[in-house]
Formats: structure tokens, C-alpha cells, sequence
């Protein structure tokens, strides 16, 4: 009588390990073929670059995905992850413009986009010949001797990490804000000749007319340019006032000739 919650303890335990087992199967079953995401997070733990390289064989692709040569390749690929399946080696893609310590972390390597390289036998190995399947394939598993492998650079330290995020943050705002300047201006452009022909049709109705029209359609972009005129104005008025204040030594001056 004692044996037997024992052995129905057993028997769900084994149960429950063989659901475990088949989970596990399953789930590598539907990873199988597939082109693994890498991330700045991820890097390092999934490929062990720099430490061995014992989780298996990493061809990856840096990429924007902005850009066009990485989207026309993306089916080739997924294609080369399902023909690679089983060997050893792992297709994976990391997003540059999402993971700037990595890209930054082999910054000597990743000059443009696509950049392909190949993490084997304690190296990193750069692609630079076709990009068809078997190219790709031959590469992965054969011709990658025939290019020059290269020590693998050290994973980022915090500093580092903060500082390639803090620069790619401070390259988007930069490249934003001139873009939204570019549309500012063109925007500004054709208003400023409507407003004009609106002025030359019919004088000041028109003039007015056609400047509430351009600023109805724009209200963010010229309430912006308002408030920036304003700012500037306020801090030009300021700085004046500080310029011709007299000082302290004169005023003193003043007061004393006043009481004489």
C-alpha cells in the first residue's frame, strides 16, 4: 500500500519528463531551417564569438532594412538556411540600425549594406563574392578557407554599448531633423509663391487670403517657426539689454556726480 503513490509519483514524473522531451523536439523541429534574429542582446550568448564559438558555425547578415540590395536577398537567405539546415551551420541576420554596439563592435568589417560574415574556427570571415544560393552555400561550408580570417574583436564593454547607442540616437535625430527641414523648406517654397501670385492677382486680399490658406495647411510647421522666431527674438532682446545695461562701477559714477 505504501509502493503505490510512490509508483504513481514515478509514473507522472516520467510522463511529465516525456512531455518535456516532446516539447523540446517540437520546438526545435519548427526552429529547424530557419534564419535566427540576433540582437545586441543576443549577440554574444547565441554565436559565442569571441569564446569559442562552441554553439556551432554563424553565417550572418548585417542589414538595413532601408536597404534595397538586403531586401532583394532575403528569400535567398531564408533559402540558404533550409539547404544548410542540419550541417552545423546557423543563418542568422542582426538589424544594424537596432543594434548599433554589435555593428560598431565590427566596424572593420561592416563598411555597407549587406555585410556578410562567418563565424568559424575561432575567426570571423568576410563574404565578398556572389550572393547567389550556392555562392553563398559554397562559402558557408568551403571557400570561406580561401578568404582572409580575421581575430574576433572583444564583445563591448557598458561604456561602449552606451556610447554606439548614444551615437546611432544622436545620427537619427540628425538625419530627422533634416529631413523634416528639407520638407519645411519645400513646403515653405511653394507657399511663398502662391502667396505671392496672391498678392500680384488681387493686392492685399489676396495677399492675406492665401497666407491663411498656406497656414491652415501647415499649422504645425509655421506655429514651429513662430515659436522658434520668438525664442530667438526674446534671447536677442535679453542679450541687448544685457550689452547696454550700464554697469554697476558707472551707475555709482552717475549718482555721485547727481549729488555734487
Amino acid at each position: 500500500p505504501h509502493g503505490t503513490p510512490h509508483r504513481a509519483m514515478m509514473r507522472r514524473s516520467r510522463v511529465a519528463a516525456l512531455a518535456l522531451v516532446v516539447l523540446f523536439a517540437v520546438a526545435g523541429a519548427t526552429a529547424q531551417g530557419e534564419v535566427v534574429t540576433l540582437t545586441d542582446a543576443t549577440f554574444e550568448h547565441a554565436t559565442q564569438a569571441s569564446s569559442g564559438q562552441t554553439t556551432g558555425v554563424f553565417f550572418v547578415k548585417f542589414y538595413a532594412p532601408w536597404c534595397g540590395h538586403c531586401r532583394a536577398m532575403a528569400a535567398t537567405w531564408s533559402e540558404l538556411a533550409a539547404e544548410l539546415d542540419g550541417t552545423g551551420v546557423v543563418i542568422a541576420d542582426l538589424d544594424a540600425t537596432q543594434n548599433p554596439a554589435t555593428t560598431d563592435r565590427f566596424n572593420a568589417h561592416v563598411k555597407g549594406f549587406p555585410t556578410l560574415l562567418l563565424f568559424r574556427d575561432k575567426k570571423v570571415f568576410k563574404h565578398a563574392g556572389a550572393r547567389d544560393l550556392e555562392s553563398l552555400k559554397r562559402f558557408a561550408t568551403v571557400s570561406y578557407v580561401d578568404s582572409t580570417g580575421h581575430d574576433v574583436p572583444p564583445p563591448p564593454g557598458a561604456f561602449a554599448t552606451y556610447f554606439s547607442v548614444f551615437t546611432k540616437t544622436l545620427a537619427v535625430i540628425i538625419i530627422d531633423t533634416h529631413q523634416a527641414f528639407q520638407g519645411a523648406m519645400a513646403t515653405a517654397s511653394k507657399d511663398f509663391g502662391s502667396v505671392s501670385g496672391g498678392w500680384r492677382e488681387r493686392g492685399v486680399g489676396g495677399f492675406t487670403a492665401t497666407a491663411k490658406t498656406a497656414a491652415a495647411a501647415s499649422p504645425r510647421m509655421y506655429g514651429t517657426a513662430m515659436l522658434l522666431v520668438s525664442v530667438v527674438g526674446i534671447c536677442f532682446a535679453i542679450l541687448l539689454a544685457l550689452v547696454t545695461a550700464p554697469t554697476r562701477k558707472h551707475a555709482t559714477a552717475d549718482k555721485k556726480k547727481r549729488l555734487k
